[in-house]
C-alpha cells in the first residue's frame, strides 16, 4: 500500500459523502505507514512493516428535538466495505439520543499545509539495522544487556464534510530508544530516547552513549531516604507528569466540570515567571495535526505563561458553551470526551543540565518516571516510581546511583516549586501515544513517600 495522492484521497471521501442519505455527513480517511524493529541482546526480536487505511464516517440526522449522530468505520477503500460502514452509522444515528445543543457542521476553512517527511518515509530496515548493530556493539563492550526500538511512521489524514469542508494534513515521526542494564539485573538499567519528525535529525549515537553511561553508573545503587528533596527531572520524567495535564487538566470540559487544575486558578500568579507551557501543533521538532477531529485549524494556545494558568483548549461545542474562541482541539466526534491538548511544548530556560545539577546541594537526578497515575484531579495529585537511572547529587555533582523511590505529589505543587529550567528541549513520548517537547526542570521539595530494594 502506498499513501494516496491528495486528489485521490479527496475523491474517496467525496464519493462517500455523496452516497450518504443523512442530512449531514463527515468522512475522515486516515493512512499510516509504520515500520519498526525491536531488539535485545540476541539481536532483532520483532519487526513490522504495517500499512493501513481507516475510513471513518460520521452521519447526522436532524429532528425537531435536536441532532442524532453516530460514527462507523472500516479498514479498506472497497466500496462494499465503506457502504456497509455508512449503513451502520445511519442505523445507529437513528436510535441515538438527540442533542438539542448540536450545531451544523462547519464549512470551508484554511489550514496550514503539511506533508510527510520523505527521509522518514523512505528510511529502510537496513538503516535501522545499522542503528541496532551500533547499540549492540556498545552494550557488548560495556557488558550491558540491551533492549530497544527503532521506528519510523508517516501518516496522512483527509476530512471532507457535506458542508463543503475539505482539509488535509500529514505527520511524520522517527524514534530510537535504548535500555541498557546489567545482565544479572543488578541496579537499574539506563534509558535514553530521541524523537524527530525528520529521521535525519535523530542523534542515535548520543542516545546509545547516554543509555550505556546510565547503565554503567546504575549498577551499585545505594538507598536514599524518602522525604522532600530537590530533584533535577530530565525531559522523560517531566513528560510523565505533564501528560496528565494534557489528558485531564487543560481541556474545557474538565474545566467546566470542576475537575481541572485550571479551576479557580486562571489568571492567578502562582508559578515562576520563566515557566511557560503552550499547546503548539506547529512546533518544528514533532509537529502535530494541522486540524482537529472536526476539521477546524489548530491554534497555538498559551496554557501557562507570565506565572499564571490561562484558559483551556476548546472545540466548537465547548467554545460555544463557555463563550471562548474555538482553538481547534476537538477529538473525533461524536465523543463523550472534551477537547484535549495534544501537543504540549514547555519553553526552554537559560541553564544546561549541568548548571541545574550544580545548583543542588543534596538531591537527585531523575531520568524517567513510570507507573505514574493520577489520584486527584484538581491539583493533579500523582504517584509513581523513578526508573531508568536515578542518581545522587551532592555538592552540585552527580556522585552515584540510588535505588528507586516512590513519589506522591501534585503537579500544581511541582510546577510552583520549579527553580531552574533547562535550555535544551527534547521531544519525548508520552504514555498512551502522543509526544511533547520539554526541557529538564529543577524542582525544590519533590515528595518521595517510600524507598525500594531495587
Amino acid at each position: 500500500m502506498a499513501l494516496l495522492s491528495h486528489d485521490h484521497a479527496l475523491e474517496v471521501c467525496r464519493s462517500i459523502v455523496a452516497a450518504s442519505p443523512a442530512d449531514e455527513t463527515e468522512v475522515t480517511l486516515g493512512q499510516t505507514e509504520d515500520c519498526f524493529a525491536r531488539f535485545a541482546d540476541d539481536g532483532p526480536t520483532q519487526n513490522g512493516d504495517r500499512e493501513k487505511y481507516d475510513v471513518s464516517i460520521r452521519v447526522r440526522l436532524k429532528s425537531d428535538d435536536g441532532i442524532r449522530q453516530a460514527r462507523a468505520s472500516c479498514g479498506t477503500l472497497d466500496e462494499s466495505d465503506w457502504t456497509a460502514a455508512l449503513q451502520r452509522a445511519t442505523a445507529l444515528a437513528q436510535v441515538s439520543p438527540a442533542d438539542p445543543d448540536g450545531s451544523s457542521l462547519g464549512g470551508p476553512v484554511e489550514v496550514r499545509g503539511t506533508a510527510v517527511q520523505r527521509p522518514t518515509q523512505d528510511h529502510s530496515f537496513r538503516e535501522k539495522a545499522a542503528w541496532i548493530a551500533e547499540a549492540l556493539s556498545a552494550c557488548k563492550a560495556a557488558e550491558l544487556a540491551p533492549a530497544g526500538l527503532a521506528r519510523t511512521t508517516v501518516m496522512q489524514r483527509t476530512l471532507v464534510n457535506s458542508s463543503g469542508r475539505e482539509v488535509q494534513g500529514a505527520r511524520s515521526l522517527a524514534s530510537f530508544e535504548l535500555t541498557a542494564g546489567d545482565p544479572a539485573g543488578a541496579g537499574d538499567p539506563g534509558v535514553a530516547v530521541d524523537m524527530h519528525a525528520n529521521v535525519d535529525q535523530l542523534d542515535v549515537s548520543t542516545v546509545i552513549q547516554r543509555a550505556v553511561d546510565k547503565g554503567l553508573r546504575g549498577r551499585e545503587p545505594e538507598t536514599f531516604p524518602a522525604g522532600e528533596t530537590t530533584v533535577v527531572l530530565e525531559p522523560l520524567a517531566v513528560s510523565s507528569l505533564l501528560l496528565f495535564a494534557a489528558y485531564q487538566g487543560f481541556g474545557a470540559q474538565e474545566f467546566h466540570e470542576g475537575s481541572s487544575l485550571l479551576c479557580d486558578r486562571v489568571g492567578e500568579n502562582l508559578f515562576p515567571d520563566g515557566l511557560a507551557i503552550h499547546d503548539d501543533a506547529d512546533n518544528s521538532r514533532c509537529p502535530g495535526w494541522a486540524f482537529d477531529g472536526e476539521g477546524n485549524p489548530r491554534k497555538r494556545v498559551a496554557l501557562l505563561n507570565d506565572g499564571a494558568l490561562r484558559n483551556p483548549v476548546t472545540d466548537s461545542r465547548w467554545a460555544n458553551k463557555l463563550g471562548l474562541p474555538d482553538t481547534g482541539h476537538a477529538r473525533t466526534q461524536p465523543s463523550l470526551d472534551g477537547p484535549r491538548a495534544d501537543n504540549l511544548v514547555v519553553a526552554g530556560g537559560l541553564e544546561d543540565v549541568g548548571s541545574l545539577v550544580s545548583g543542588v546541594d543534596d538531591g537527585l537526578l531523575i531520568t524517567q518516571l513510570h507507573y505514574t497515575n493520577m489520584i486527584e484531579p484538581r491539583d493533579l495529585g500523582l504517584t509513581g516510581m523513578t526508573r531508568g537511572g536515578t542518581f545522587r547529587i551532592r555538592g552540585g555533582r552527580v556522585v552515584g546511583a540510588v535505588r528507586n523511590l516512590r513519589f506522591t505529589d501534585s503537579l500544581v505543587r511541582i510546577l510552583r516549586n520549579v527553580s531552574g529550567i533547562g535550555r535544551e528541549q527534547q521531544a519525548v513520548g508520552a504514555l498512551f501515544d502522543g509526544e511533547m517537547l520539554c526541557p529538564a526542570l529543577r524542582v525544590e521539595g519533590f515528595r518521595f513517600t517510600s524507598t525500594t530494594e531495587f
